[in-house]
């Protein structure tokens, strides 16, 4: 059942979600209709207010005169506020704007003219034949595959998991933050979109009118019409007398013989600006046929009449406005996330051919390389702590940080240390000559700055200063606060030597060489509110800086680090599990020892990889159901929504992967 919701979650979105994005639009543009319409159309609304308006038949005259060809008057609204005119709808759907004063008329306009009219206009598809019924396929397209069936899809199989499920994971980018961007505010959006699309269905659809028992409110039949008829303004004054005071009223007037005068009249201390009591007047005679006051609606009206309300952003005040108006915004930005995380899914990751231009000697075994493109062209974006994969020779393929300038588009720029008991990578690259191509990844990160951090720790060790070296140029160039710790065996192994002491933010920069080692305990013994810190190098190294922030209470999401190697796991403990895959329901056997990623390739079901570790995350993969165990060191921890497949595998006996 799950993957088929999916499917048709995922097919109406990407199928309607263009029109969805139009009803999300037009509706929010009209959510504060009755607050703004008066300010854009003050010339047609506002009125000098006076003591006794003209009688209601000088006014529909005047509107007739003014549009002599438009046919009989059929609809008078009238505001309880003095200063505002009266609008009379006459045959041919166009609304005269009379001056209850004077009978001036002040303007016209069709039913669906001005802004926000043409507003209501696109957000109930007026322009197509049978707008309404569009409408109305839209709103429980919209209700429920897309409201309630996201709901049903986001609901969490653990308590930890709805813990986690209600705020957004700041360390996330890419397709995760996508994805989880999409999730978290769908959770918060799905029942103000649900309610609104439900209560919208029945104007619409005649049978959801009926449903709810509209038809009981039916009008009485008038007397057979007679060569005169009684003023409209006798029946009017008839029905202030019998009602309280009004805030709104729309008079409907008879385009049929036998048909009677139809008073809505809301009182000023209606529940909600809808709720309509109905006076039924003989237009020959004048006489009262029927009253109804809102108490004595059917259960069936009144529902009905609330729904209109509710839809229209009448309930509830400005905060229910605001409301609604966040609901319905929210529809772009759940079709742009959920858009783009679909794309990003089936895209695979583009390759670049770059030229080696320059490499010089940084440090005892570290050599720096800059790549460009062979016909001088711009290059990905990057931001700091971002690093690319380098495919080398023998299906080799490493990551390594880029420590250029990220404003610089034409250049990247990483480090290697020669590693004498590497796995070939590095050797691999010192080998390299200056002209020789390259392959590389695009950009990826799992290392950048928090963009709030009121200070920033950079904790360096050996080749790790490449990703800080980077973050260190920016948080300068952005005038940020922050000081770098760099640690090293000896002088001549740390990289950047000259570069580093010759910047503008020399003074920040901490040297740490043996004796004089780092004293994390008095670095992280006390920290400014908002602070972060950032460490790469030496697993040693980490994992000290870890501990010690732990030990003195820095918040998990505060501490940052980045990992190019794992350990080996321990995989004596392994069992079996399936993968089963969402699209199409194939079942997939992962047995012991062997990877979930090479399972699928087994499979056909080949997944674009780079590291093999779980260190690059290029093989991320979503996870719709069952709990992944992490193996890696790309996600956090308790990510339960994606896991990397080289290297993680499932605590129970089942993963539902979102393929």
């Amino acid at each position: 059942m799950k993957r088929g919701l999916l499917l048709l979650h995922r097919w109406s979105g990407l199928t309607f979600g263009a029109l969805f994005v139009m009803v999300g639009v037009t509706g929010a543009g009209m959510v504060f209709r009755p607050q703004l319409e008066p300010l854009v159309s003050a010339d047609l609304l506002r009125v000098a207010p006076c003591a006794v308006s003209l009688p209601l038949d000088a006014l529909v005259a005047a509107a007739r005169q003014a549009n002599p060809h438009g046919g009989a008057p059929g609809t008078i609204r009238i505001a309880g506020d003095a200063g505002t005119s009266v609008k009379v709808r006459l045959g041919d759907d166009r609304w005269i704007y009379v001056d209850p004063c004077n009978a001036r008329v002040l303007g016209s306009q069709q039913m669906y003219g001005g802004l926000f009219g043409t507003l209501a206009r696109l957000h109930i598809f007026g322009y197509l034949p049978g707008g309404e019924l569009a409408a109305g396929g839209m709103a429980l397209l919209l209700g429920g595959a897309m409201a309630l069936g996201g709901l049903w899809l986001w609901r969490p199989a653990s308590l930890r998991q709805l813990k986690r499920g209600w705020r957004m994971d700041s360390g996330l980018r890419g397709r995760a933050w996508q994805l989880q961007l999409h999730r978290t505010a769908g959770m918060y959006a799905a029942p103000v979109l649900l309610v609104s699309a439900l209560t919208g269905v029945p104007q619409a659809f005649g049978w959801a009118a009926r449903a709810i028992d509209i038809s009981s409110v039916s009008p009485p039949r008038a007397a057979a019409p007679t060569a005169s008829a009684s003023p409209i303004d006798a029946m009017w004054r008839n029905a202030l007398r019998l009602s309280p005071p009004l805030q709104k009223a729309q008079l409907r007037l008879p385009q049929a013989p036998g048909q009677p005068v139809v008073m809505e009249l809301v009182a000023r201390d209606a529940p909600h600006p809808n709720a309509n009591s109905y006076l039924y007047f003989d237009p020959a005679s004048g006489v009262l046929i029927k009253q109804i006051p809102y108490n004595a609606n059917p259960a069936g009206h009144k529902i009905y009449l609330w729904a209109l309300a509710i839809h229209y952003g009448w309930v509830g005040g400005l905060a229910g406005q605001l409301l609604l108006f966040l609901g319905a915004m929210s529809i772009p930005l759940l079709a742009w996330a959920g858009t783009l995380s679909y794309l990003h899914s089936r895209r695979t990751p583009s390759r670049l051919q770059l030229r080696v231009d320059r490499m010089a000697a940084e440090a005892a075994g570290i050599r720096s390389f800059q790549l460009s493109a062979p016909d001088g062209g711009r290059l990905p974006e990057f931001i700091p702590g971002a690093h690319i994969d380098v495919f080398l020779p023998g299906g080799l393929v490493r990551q390594y940080s880029l420590c250029g300038d990220p404003s610089d588009r034409y250049r990247y720029r990483i480090a290697v240390l020669r590693c004498a008991d590497s796995l070939g990578g590095s050797l691999a690259m010192h080998a390299l000559d200056q002209g020789d191509m390259l392959t590389v990844g695009p950009p990826r990160n799992h290392f950048p700055l928090a963009a709030d951090a009121a200070h920033s720790i950079l904790i360096a060790g050996g080749i790790g200063i490449t990703p800080i070296l980077c973050m260190a140029r920016h948080l300068a160039a952005q005038g940020a606060s922050f000081e770098l710790h760099y640690c090293c065996r000896a002088e001549d192994h740390a990289a950047f030597r000259t570069e580093l002491r010759g910047s503008g933010f020399r003074q920040r920069v901490h040297w740490h060489f043996p004796p004089g080692r780092l004293d994390l305990d008095a670095l992280l013994a006390s920290s400014t509110p908002g602070s972060h810190v950032y460490v790469c190098g030496p697993e040693r190294l980490m994992d000290a800086v870890c501990a010690t922030a732990v030990v003195h209470g820095w918040p998990a999401a505060q501490v940052h680090r980045e990992y190019f190697k794992t350990g080996a796991a321990d995989t004596s403990a392994d069992r079996p599990f399936d993968l089963k895959i969402a699209s199409s329901g194939r079942v997939v056997r992962v047995d012991a020892g062997v990877t979930a990623l090479a399972a699928l390739a087994d499979a056909g079901i080949v997944i674009p990889s780079s590291c093999g570790q779980g260190v690059c995350g290029t093989c991320v993969t979503g996870v719709l159901e069952g709990e992944p165990e992490q193996r890696d060191r790309c996600l956090p921890p308790f990510c339960i929504d994606r896991f990397t497949p080289c290297c993680s595998r499932a605590r129970g006996a089942l993963l539902v992967l979102d393929l």
